[in-house]
C-alpha cells in the first residue's frame, strides 16, 4: 500500500497535465482574462510580485539541516528528525529539477501568450525568461512541502490541502501559469517526495542492518 497512494497522485496529476495541454489551458486562460480584465492582470501590484521562491528554498534547506544536526545529538530521535531530513533533501531537489525542466520545455507563460498569441506552446531547449512556465516551480516546491508535512503530521492534511489549492488558484487567477503548468508542478512534487521518502527509508534500513551486524 505504500506505493499505491503516491502512484495514484502521480497518475491524477499526469492526467490533468495532459488534459490541460490538450483542452483546458487556453480556454481557462481566456475565461480568467475575460473576467479579471487586463487592467487587473497587468496592474503594478500584480505584475511586479517578487519571486521569493529561491530565497524560501534556501531558508527551508538551511533550517532543516541545522535542525537535523541539532536533533541528531538529542536522545529522542523520531519523526521530527525524519521530517527535517526529508525537507532538507526534497525541497532543494524539487527546485533544481524544475529549473532543468523549464530549460527543457521552454514554454511561454500565460502573460506572454496574452500579449503575443503567436508564441503559445513549447519551445524546446529555449527556457528562461518568458519561456519558463512549465512546470510551475511554486507548485512543485509547495507540493513537496505539503506532502512532507502530511506524511509526518497527518492531522494537518486538511489545512495543507487547502493551502495548496489556494496557491494553485492564485497562480491561475493572476495568469502566471497555465493550468497544465500547475498540474505538472504538482506531478513533479509527488515524484520528488516519494523518491526522497523511499531513499531515506532505504538509507536508514541499511544503517540499521550495519549497526546490528
Amino acid at each position: 500500500m505504500r506505493w499505491k497512494t503516491p502512484f495514484g497522485g502521480f497518475v491524477i496529476c499526469a492526467a490533468l497535465t495532459v488534459s490541460g495541454c490538450l483542452y483546458l489551458d487556453v480556454r481557462l486562460a481566456e475565461f480568467v482574462s475575460e473576467k479579471a480584465g487586463y487592467g487587473f492582470l497587468f496592474s503594478e501590484s500584480v505584475s511586479n510580485l517578487p519571486d521569493l521562491l529561491f530565497l524560501m528554498v534556501c531558508i527551508i534547506t538551511v533550517v532543516s539541516w541545522t535542525g537535523r544536526l541539532y536533533k541528531a545529538g538529542k536522545p529522542a530521535k523520531g519523526r521530527i528528525l525524519n521530517f527535517l531530513e526529508h525537507m532538507g533533501l526534497a525541497v532543494p531537489v524539487a527546485f533544481v529539477l524544475k529549473e532543468l525542466l523549464k530549460e527543457l520545455f521552454g514554454r511561454t507563460n500565460t502573460r506572454v501568450w496574452l500579449l503575443h498569441p503567436d508564441r503559445l506552446g513549447f519551445h524546446w531547449f529555449h527556457g528562461g525568461g518568458d519561456f519558463a512556465s512549465f512546470p510551475s516551480g511554486h507548485m512543485a516546491v509547495f507540493t513537496v512541502l505539503v506532502l512532507g508535512v502530511c506524511r509526518y503530521f497527518p492531522r494537518l492534511r486538511a489545512v495543507c490541502a487547502g493551502l495548496l489549492f489556494v496557491l494553485a488558484l492564485a497562480l491561475i487567477v493572476t495568469q502566471y501559469h497555465f493550468f497544465s503548468d500547475i498540474a505538472a508542478g504538482a506531478c513533479l512534487g509527488v515524484v520528488v517526495d516519494w523518491l526522497t521518502w523511499r531513499g531515506l527509508a532505504y538509507f536508514h534500513d541499511s544503517n540499521n542492518l550495519k549497526a546490528k551486524s
